[in-house]
């Protein structure tokens, strides 16, 4: 990551060793960390405590089960996921059917026995964290809520909140380019855009960890975006961490232009470059949390406090 000339307080900043060592070693125990990276594991938890999340068509966990593949396939629009997948790999999206077979959203053709053939990579852990087979499973298609369609080119935009202790403490939203092959993911080229937590509209927005104000391939200006639903995503942030009991957390939601909010997935090892997409730094939000007694207060109240640290800047210690 680039700690660039974008912000000046770089006191507040947040590295990665500090993240490491204070946070995630801390915070997260280590056999607290399966249940977000098995995807599947975090869907059921997420269940638990009533959080939306994409549907799911099927799974399918050994090669055997394979054979019931065709009640599937009957669907003409649906995601492909590795349960244990990391960084976007293993990952086919179709978007609809022609007489060739399924539409992938590049546009390419797959047939059947392509998929199988993915189907069963995934199983034998190709594209697993740590190379372990890995369950597949087959996910409803999210089609992107049209107030941020000016602002996403070819994809839908995904929303990162890093939830402290239950409390939301910064957040971006995502937005795909044409760089980025119409993918949510900074690291391929998509914008990430900085979120006023007490607000949530967009306050600054980034481009591999450089300044940008308008969106490269739709002209649409990138400052004052509203997200929708801004107080659900919150509260449905929040309530995340009470599924996992990761005390730092990444919450990644999705706004489908029918079921608004869903959790797309549970992140324990969140990326710090969220600071450059809002010109701020995590250190000192972390170090105000750090000093209460967070535990009695439910998602509401974790909520609540942090729209009204946010619009003080945090500036209460």
């Amino acid at each position: 990551m680039i700690l660039p000339r974008i912000f000046g307080k770089n006191r507040d900043v947040l590295g990665i060793n500090e993240r490491n060592v204070g946070h995630i070693y801390l915070e997260n125990p280590r056999k607290l960390l399966k249940l977000v990276d098995d995807k599947l594991t975090t869907k059921d938890l997420l269940k638990s405590v009533n959080i939306p999340f994409p549907e799911v068509y099927g799974i399918f966990r050994a090669v055997h089960e394979i054979k019931n593949l065709e009640r599937v396939l009957k669907r003409d629009e649906f995601v492909i996921k590795p349960s244990n997948g990391a960084g976007g790999k293993g990952i086919v999206v179709i978007k609809g059917r022609s007489d060739n077979g399924w539409i992938m959203a590049n546009g390419g053709i797959i047939q059947r026995m392509e998929i199988e053939k993915h189907c069963l990579e995934v199983l034998e852990g190709v594209y697993s964290m740590d190379g372990n087979p890995s369950p597949v499973y087959f996910e409803s298609l999210i089609k992107s809520h049209p107030a941020l369609e000016k602002v996403a080119f070819e994809g839908v935009p995904d929303v990162r909140i890093i939830v402290y202790r239950g409390v939301p403490v910064m957040a971006m939203v995502r937005l795909p380019t044409r760089q980025s092959s119409g993918k949510a993911n900074l690291h391929k080229g998509a914008l990430g855009a900085g979120i006023k937590l007490s607000e949530g509209t967009t306050v600054h927005a980034i481009c591999k960890d450089r300044s940008i104000d308008v969106h490269p391939d739709t002209g649409a200006s990138l400052l004052e975006v509203e997200i929708p639903f801004w107080n659900d995503i919150l509260v449905i942030a929040s309530k995340s961490y009470e599924a996992v009991g990761l005390g730092y957390l990444g919450v990644d939601i999705v706004i489908d232009e029918r079921l608004g909010p869903l959790v797309l997935e549970l992140n324990a090892r969140p990326g710090l470059s969220i600071q450059n997409a809002n010109m701020s730094g995590l250190k000192r939000r972390l170090e105000v949390l750090e000093k209460m007694d967070l535990g009695k207060l439910d998602f509401d109240e974790r909520v609540a406090l942090a729209v009204e640290f946010d619009s003080t800047d945090w500036e209460t210690v």
